[in-house]
């Protein structure tokens, strides 16, 4: 019994000490577990790259309205030159035929004269592709350019707003045709839908005919022109003389008239006219009354 004492405590202080090494071996490698369990958890899975919005150019429409179609701009081009020539009435015609070439037209022309020089002023109307070439074609006709000018106007936003107006009214305009067609029940249902269907198409056809305008003057561009010519100076002519023969015409028709005024104005005052005519009738009779009255013993 004493020997197995002894022993018993051996044993038991190396079971104790066996323990201690295992809890600090554990001790030691339960930082490492969190660590790496702390690693796995808090570093999330990388996001995929984000695109960069694209810069956008000016004038470029933004990207998600690129897969809309896009309206062309809409330029309408205008004119103004004046040039010196050698003669006008042959570079005229010269003009008409640069005008035709081009796919254009004369649409007016106005030729004046003064003490100086002559002017032409000529409006042509050509497609707006052949418009810098027609004015190339033009300016080789020049001795001297007074002045030039053009202008470029564009539209797009009255163009594009009036497409959109006329979808939205077109849109409603078909809605209220099927109100009339389907849902009106009375006579005040039908007259109401037809008056707004009335408005809504006149409505729509103004803007119609804006849009024609605004696409016949893109499509066409006007060149006002002007070719002058200087000429020595001239006296203007004297002031024009009616002969004796005029003169006496006019007198004829003049006397005429005043005839014929007269006698309306007599047809007017008729009833004067006949008292007027019976006192001279009996204008002796009256005046003997009248005598004896005054001198009855003669």
């Amino acid at each position: 019994m004493k020997i197995n004492l002894p022993i018993s405590l051996i044993v038991l202080f190396t079971l104790l000490f066996s323990c201690q090494n295992k809890g600090e071996q554990a001790g030691f490698a339960q930082p490492e577990a969190t660590e790496q369990s702390n690693v796995d958890f808090d570093e999330a899975p990388p996001a995929p790259p984000q695109e960069q919005p694209q810069p956008t150019q000016p004038g470029q429409p933004p990207q998600d309205e690129k897969d809309e179609p896009a309206i062309p701009r809409q330029i309408i081009k205008t004119g103004q030159y004046r040039i010196k020539v050698e003669d006008v009435n042959k570079v005229t015609p010269q003009i008409e035929a640069l005008a035709q070439r081009f796919g254009g037209y004369v649409s007016n022309m106005e030729l004046t004269n003064s003490n100086y020089e002559i002017n032409n002023a000529i409006t042509i109307r050509v497609p707006a592709s052949s418009f810098d070439s027609l004015l190339s074609s033009v300016g080789k006709h020049a001795l001297f350019t007074q002045y030039k000018k053009i202008s470029a106007q564009d539209v797009t936003a009255e163009y594009t707003d009036i497409l959109t107006r006329l979808s939205t009214k077109k849109e409603v305009r078909d809605r209220y045709v099927d109100i009339l067609r389907n849902k009106a029940k009375t006579v005040q249902d039908v007259l109401l839908a037809e008056e707004q269907i009335r408005v809504i198409q006149e409505e729509i056809e103004s803007k119609e005919g804006r849009l024609r305008f605004l696409k016949d003057q893109v499509a066409m561009s006007t060149l006002n022109l002007e070719i002058y010519q200087q000429i020595a100076y001239q006296r203007e002519p004297d002031v024009f003389t009616e002969s004796f023969w005029s003169k006496l015409l006019a007198g004829l028709k003049n006397g005429w008239e005043l005839l014929v005024d007269i006698f309306i104005g007599l047809v007017n005052i008729w009833p004067l006219v006949l008292i007027g005519g019976l006192f001279f009738w009996k204008r002796r009779w009256i005046w003997g009354k009248l005598s004896r009255k005054r001198h009855p013993h003669q």
